[in-house]
């Protein structure tokens, strides 16, 4: 089987977001299995400096691209593991962050007890000390073991490579970039045929199984209603759980045809990312323009690829915005996403995020106050959710909720996404 995926050149890389593993994994199926058809579509909804708390968000609330809410995906696939790796408390973040992501990815079609499936893509090689990329490793397999995932480890095809290089820091003809946690070009068309490798070894293994007439061992219980990675639990704990689990689920979906799927999970909710709608300037005006009342100091910039990314940016102390929502479903949390970073520009940064919410039927108001920073010591920069519940209780459908945010430390902020939902 002969086809090309072209490789541009290293400048293009930074100003086309097509070079990106997903872009090249999606033409590698529809090029080599489907004649170039457009069949497959691998849609990116990640963002930079994403972990998985952030992936967990983006799929409880649905933040994706039209074409993908309309049908739920096939497959998600998680490549969290560079940024996940940066997370100060690595337990908190393998133990309970990516689990989390993995029940959301399998709720995305509740009802169906094998779609989607969940592939694990480990491309974290550096930075850092060796021992900190083979942990990563162990987590990762600890954790496809527990919840049977298709786990695809990318970083061993190329950190032996790259710990052959004579020179630190140098530009590896593999990776298309120097030794930091960004991976190149040359990585990302590696990664896309790492994972095409690895899904077409599992569908001729599954098809020549079938084709001998081979009995393929399948769990007893569907995977999605296994409850979470458990390090303490035993047998006797871990059972009922998961058959509760599957009680609950199969009850859920006995009441389906009356339910109603048109209730969205949130009254507001934006995240800027490549797949969207919202990576471009005008993107996050427009998706602003209805909520945003004042803006003083905070102002859309940015870029699609490149740095500075799209985001909702602070450039001076004091700056400060006001946003009002009329609340079109129920509404119990307040989710910001914001970035956390090392540079001096960071250091001491404070935004205090004041909620107001005004009743409907009774003119009654309920408060509430929060602080975000914007500084970690962590050598790199990342998003993180700030998750809160809202005043009183939450908002009912014809309440209005006001936010005013001011950055009472420091002169420069991002925020990366705002979410007002039901859970």
């Amino acid at each position: 089987m002969c086809f090309s995926v072209g490789i541009p050149a290293l400048e293009e890389y930074a100003r086309n977001p097509s070079c990106a593993w997903p872009v090249r994994l999606e033409n590698l199926f529809n090029e080599a299995l489907f004649g170039n058809k457009s069949v497959v579509k691998v849609s990116n909804i990640a963002g930079g400096g994403a972990s998985s708390e952030i992936g967990k968000i983006v799929l409880d609330y649905q933040l994706f691209p039209e074409g993908v809410k309309k049908e739920s995906p096939h497959v998600v696939i998680w490549a969290h593991a560079p940024n996940d790796a940066g997370q100060p408390d690595r337990d908190r973040t393998f133990y309970e962050h990516l689990p989390g992501f993995v029940h959301a990815a399998r709720n995305l079609d509740k009802c169906n007890d094998d779609l989607p499936m969940v592939v694990i893509l480990e491309d974290f090689y550096g930075s850092g000390t060796y021992e900190s990329v083979n942990q990563i490793s162990g987590y990762l397999s600890e954790l496809s073991s527990w919840y049977r995932l298709t786990s695809v480890n990318h970083a061993n095809v190329i950190k032996h490579e790259r710990a052959n290089l004579d020179i630190p820091y140098t530009v590896s003809h593999i990776l298309g970039s120097d030794y930091h946690i960004h991976s190149g070009m040359g990585s990302h068309a590696g990664a896309a045929w790492t994972m095409f490798f690895n899904f077409l070894s599992a569908f001729t293994d599954s098809c020549t199984a079938e084709s001998l007439g081979l009995d393929i061992p399948v769990s007893s219980i569907p995977l999605k209603f296994m409850g979470p990675y458990d390090t303490s639990g035993s047998y006797d704990t871990i059972s009922p759980t998961w058959r509760r689990n599957k009680d609950e689920a199969r009850e859920y979906c006995s009441r389906q045809p009356l339910l109603n799927k048109t209730t969205e999970p949130c009254t507001y909710a934006f995240m800027a990312n490549s797949m969207s709608g919202v990576n471009s300037v005008k993107g996050l005006r427009a998706v602003m323009k209805g909520v945003l009342t004042s803006s003083d100091g905070w102002e859309a910039s940015g870029n699609p690829v490149k740095q500075p990314r799209i985001g909702w940016y602070a450039s001076k102390e004091g700056a400060k915005f006001s946003l009002e929502i009329v609340v079109s479903s129920d509404t119990k949390f307040l989710t910001i996403m914001s970035m956390k970073s090392y540079g001096p520009k960071f250091v001491d940064t404070m935004l205090e995020i004041n909620v107001q919410i005004n009743r409907k039927d009774t003119g009654q108001h309920a408060t509430s106050s929060h602080q975000i920073t914007g500084y970690h010591e962590t050598k790199t920069s990342i998003h993180v959710p700030h998750k809160v519940e809202l005043p009183g209780g939450g908002a009912q459908v014809g309440d209005v909720i006001l936010l005013d945010a001011i950055l009472k430390r420091g002169a420069y902020f991002k925020i990366n996404g705002i979410a007002f939902c039901a859970y």
